[in-house]
């Protein structure tokens, strides 16, 4: 009959197959069926369509709320915590009231920093109009200058400069245009004086500031090394406006030493005069056996003034030369101080006659500090 019949036999199989398969699908359908019957929010989200119960609907856009939908959110939450909560209807008002004052505070920051800000802008504002101004002048000056550069002739000024002569130091001082300094490159007796000493005050002021200081006066080298020489010519300009408060802030002795020595080279009529030296003692033969008495000579024979500066001076050299530490002696001192002194201007002496001539000047220097006690009774 298989034979017979097998189309048969294979069209009953093909049914059988597919019943088989229709259960399994109702057996896996009813759980969910039940699951969605017992699902309370079924009714509301119930799919339009068998087809969409098996559909994902989580791959549609989600609504993100915005700011004002998350705030009301929080403060509903707040709201339900206070009405869920044993918290008093007075505590609630005094959290209420501290976040008031809290955000009080917090606006009156901003307004504080809202008015610096608003000051910042206007000064800023004011500064730019002020700039605009300048600017504009800088403009019209520019513009000038190049109509005026138009009609400049650069050969006849240079024509001009070169036969115009040069004039003399003696014709700018008798017109005013080259002046004696307050200090320094002037006459002693021009000089700002000490009011109890009645001696030049820059002499004073240096002394005391090197004298009044132990390290200073232990420094190696004092008088012998240099200072630095923009930072001397910096308190030149401050001494001669009769200001010595830099000088007194040095931190170093040698700056100080240095302006004592500029002063004293650049008088215009030195302490002792070469002149009055050569009258007194016109040799070094004349210091053998009365170097003493002749350097006693020499010092009486000065005025009051050039006296007394050279009495404190040779007490300040007198006080470095007993301290070790400096390493300078007497003889280093007169070899370092004479030609500040005595102003010895060499340049026009030949190198053969430069130890006979600086060496009155220095034998002075070197007695004047070895018998001050002598030499300057008081």
């Amino acid at each position: 009959m298989v034979a017979k019949y097998p189309l048969l036999i294979r069209n009953d199989f093909s049914s059988l197959w597919d019943g088989c398969f229709c259960v399994i699908i109702v057996l896996k359908l009813i759980p969910v069926i039940i699951a969605m019957a017992n699902d309370p929010n079924y009714k509301k989200n119930r799919p339009s369509s068998v087809f969409d119960a098996f559909r994902n609907r989580s791959n549609g856009p989600k609504k993100v709320p915005n700011h004002h939908q998350r705030q009301a959110r929080e403060v509903k939450s707040i709201a339900e915590s206070f009405s869920s909560s044993s918290i008093s209807i007075h505590e609630q008002f005094t959290y209420l009231q501290a976040q008031h004052k809290e955000l009080n505070n917090q606006y009156a920051a901003l307004k504080n920093n809202y008015q610096e800000l608003n000051e910042r802008h206007e000064k800023l504002k004011s500064e730019h109009s002020d700039l605009q101004d300048e600017y504009s002048k800088l403009n019209v000056d520019f513009k000038n200058l190049e109509d005026s550069q138009k009609s400049f002739n650069v050969g006849k000024i240079l024509v001009h400069l070169k036969l115009k002569r040069r004039l003399d130091k003696e014709s700018l001082v008798r017109r005013n245009i080259l002046q004696n300094e307050a200090c320094f490159n002037t006459y002693l007796e021009s000089v700002i004086k000490n009011d109890t000493l009645g001696i030049p005050k820059i002499v004073v002021e240096c002394i005391t500031i090197v004298g009044s200081n132990e390290k200073f006066m232990k420094s190696p080298g004092l008088y012998r090394v240099s200072g630095n020489h923009n930072t001397i010519q910096n308190l030149r300009y401050e001494i001669n406006a009769d200001n010595y408060k830099k000088l007194r802030k040095q931190k170093t002795p040698h700056e100080v030493c240095g302006v004592l020595k500029l002063f004293l080279r650049e008088l215009k009529e030195p302490i002792v005069s070469l002149a009055l030296l050569k009258r007194i003692i016109p040799g070094p033969s004349d210091m053998i056996h009365t170097r003493t008495i002749k350097v006693l000579e020499l010092v009486n024979s000065l005025d009051e003034v050039r006296k007394n500066t050279l009495r404190y001076l040779m007490g300040h050299l007198r006080k470095v030369a007993d301290i070790e530490e400096n390493e300078m002696d007497s003889s280093s001192l007169g070899i370092l101080m004479s030609s500040c002194i005595f102003n010895e201007t060499l340049t026009d002496v030949c190198p053969e006659r430069f130890e006979t001539i600086s060496a009155v000047p220095r034998e002075c220097t070197r007695t004047m500090i070895e018998h001050y006690d002598e030499i300057f009774p008081r």
